[in-house]
């Protein structure tokens, strides 16, 4: 799909958006190849772009609120401060995407594959992220305030700065490096379900 094409989508959805319906036409992207696609500053709420190809995907300071991303492929994609508040990324193959600064509160990232993705000043306050793959991700100054983190892996990961305030954090595995940068009472709280590792070489 070529970028005219993609325009003219762009523009019905807004219309569809703008108008409640009654004019334009709701985007939907599901399945489709769309590598290096430039999606910046697009408003796609509530949009379908589940199983998408969409390596390399450009979605800069993009609206994206309650979007599926449903094992869509966006690796290398650019996320920095889009919002992505209660968007479905389940699954989602997101290795080295660039997430700075943007807004994933009570975002669905279960499964979702982040190892060593840019996740600095992400907020991921009240997401769902059971079995998430943090493995060597940037995550200084990242804030996670009540999120769901069971099982997520966090070998290897920065987290100078990182707030876990009111995080679940059962059965997460980490490095023995990173225990001092948690906050001492939710070591305690969680220590004993956690899965200890040696230190990883970044």
């Amino acid at each position: 799909m070529d970028q005219e094409t993609i325009d003219k989508m762009i523009e019905e959805h807004e219309l569809w958006s703008n108008y409640g319906g009654d004019v334009g036409k709701k985007a939907n992207f599901h399945g489709l190849k769309l590598n290096d696609i430039d999606l910046r500053d697009s408003d796609f709420q509530n949009v379908d772009f589940s199983e998408a190809d969409l390596r390399g995907a450009n979605f800069n300071r993009a609206n994206l609120q309650e979007s599926n991303f449903l094992l869509a492929n966006l690796q290398e994609a650019d996320f920095e401060r889009a919002n992505l508040t209660k968007a479905s990324l389940q699954k989602a193959d997101l290795r080295f995407a660039n997430l700075w600064y943007a807004n994933l509160k009570a975002a669905d990232l279960c499964r979702a594959n982040l190892e060593e993705a840019s996740l600095q000043f992400t907020d991921f306050s009240n997401a769902v992220m059971i079995g998430a793959n943090l493995i060597k991700a940037n995550l200084m100054d990242a804030n996670f305030v009540g999120a769901n983190l069971e099982g997520a892996n966090f070998c290897g990961t920065a987290l100078e700065n990182t707030n876990f305030s009111d995080a679940i954090l059962t059965g997460i595995v980490i490095g023995a490096e990173n225990l001092p940068k948690i906050p001492s009472e939710i070591v305690e709280e969680y220590r004993k379900t956690f899965w200890l590792i040696e230190s990883m070489k970044k």
